[in-house]
């Protein structure tokens, strides 16, 4: 719009006088910034550059995030990107501890994730992030291997070190171990939802998509899958042992939490990651298709996981001093309820033994 402003004050104008003169010089400069930010936008600010090129990346962030987006977002009415970032790339954790979600709308909305085979996934992102139709798939994935370095050896979230694109799955959807999304859905099981008719049949057959709760249930039915990319090639035709020992290094933390299977059985000649990274017991919760079924100890548990969150932030213009004092106050309460509710239930079950036993 300024471009084309620009050029209209310039074919109209005739540069007579001083004010004509410096209103050319004006129309110049907007429209040379115009053509430039375009230009970035376009040629350069690209999702393969931003994403892989570290230089590029932190430029874009201080560009966008720290001077436009300082005096143009608003918290309020979340609208979509923020200096912290877009909304839809955020993990769980980053939206609690920056204030754009609060402790109680988390703790009490209906939230999900879809969530999809790492194998299948990697592919995707290389699809998505790749140089061109000419970048190989294995120099893509030794590339996103180097990219990954402060989050394969810090764990560090943050996009100025790691995009967004790069982080396991259940960094989104877990914080500290716990499941803080309610509902989790694999893209797989997508299919049993195409119908109404078809979702109430694989119900009753109590498959995997039962528990979801009804709003979830009802919000996936018959969507689109509008974003496809077509490949001349099944996903797992691109895997050498290379890649898939690399892939699986990198996101082995998903295939614990989503219980997805480390051998990719559609590729029998390729051997198992697990030779190289054995499995270890992870610490992180495994996934949940709908939290509100939780035990409630449990559900105490994740409601004191989400608060401790808040707690971290320091926007101060979203949680004031006296907030976090509250916040602190309530977690410890939480915990102490956590605590309570167990040695009730060790109680009674001690009860019950000595009883079966002395009758």
């Amino acid at each position: 719009g300024l471009a084309v402003l620009s050029l209209a004050v310039l074919l109209n104008g005739d540069g007579s006088g001083g004010g004509g003169a410096y209103g050319r010089v004006l129309a110049y400069l907007v429209l040379a910034t115009s053509v430039l930010v375009m230009s970035l936008l376009t040629f350069v600010f690209t999702a393969p550059v931003i994403g892989r090129v570290t230089w590029v990346r932190r430029r874009y962030l201080v560009l966008i995030h720290d001077v436009l987006l300082q005096f143009m977002e608003s918290i309020e009415w979340l609208t979509g990107t923020n200096n912290k970032g877009y909304i839809m790339h955020l993990t769980v954790e980053k939206l609690l501890r920056y204030g754009y979600v609060k402790p109680d709308e988390m703790d009490e909305v209906c939230s999900m994730a879809i969530v999809r085979n790492p194998y299948s996934r990697m592919v995707s992102i290389y699809m998505y992030n790749r140089f061109g139709s000419k970048e190989s798939f294995t120099h893509f994935v030794k590339s996103w291997y180097d990219l990954m370095i402060h989050y394969r050896t810090k764990r560090e979230c943050e996009e100025y070190y790691t995009p967004c694109h790069c982080l396991p799955q259940f960094e989104f959807t877990h914080v500290a171990g716990e499941q803080i999304v309610q509902s989790v859905v694999k893209q797989e099981e997508l299919k049993f939802l195409k119908t109404k008719e078809g979702a109430e049949e694989v119900i009753k057959k109590d498959s995997s998509v039962a528990d979801l709760p009804a709003p979830v249930r009802d919000a996936l039915l018959g969507m689109p899958h509008t974003n496809k990319r077509k490949t001349d090639k099944k996903w797992w035709d691109y895997y050498t042992q290379e890649t898939l020992d690399l892939t699986y290094e990198l996101y082995h933390d998903d295939f614990h939490v989503f219980e997805y299977d480390a051998v990719l059985t559609q590729r029998p000649d390729l051997k198992s990651p697990l030779r190289k990274v054995p499995p270890t017991k992870s610490k992180r919760q495994s996934m949940l298709r709908n939290s509100s079924l939780l035990a409630s100890d449990e559900k105490l548990k994740r409601k004191a996981s989400i608060k401790r969150v808040s707690m971290l932030s320091h926007n101060k213009q979203v949680l004031s001093d006296r907030t976090l004092k509250v916040l602190q106050e309530e977690f410890e309460e939480d915990c102490k309820k956590v605590d309570r509710h167990r040695l009730s239930n060790l109680s009674e079950r001690s009860e019950t033994s000595m009883s079966t036993s002395t009758n």
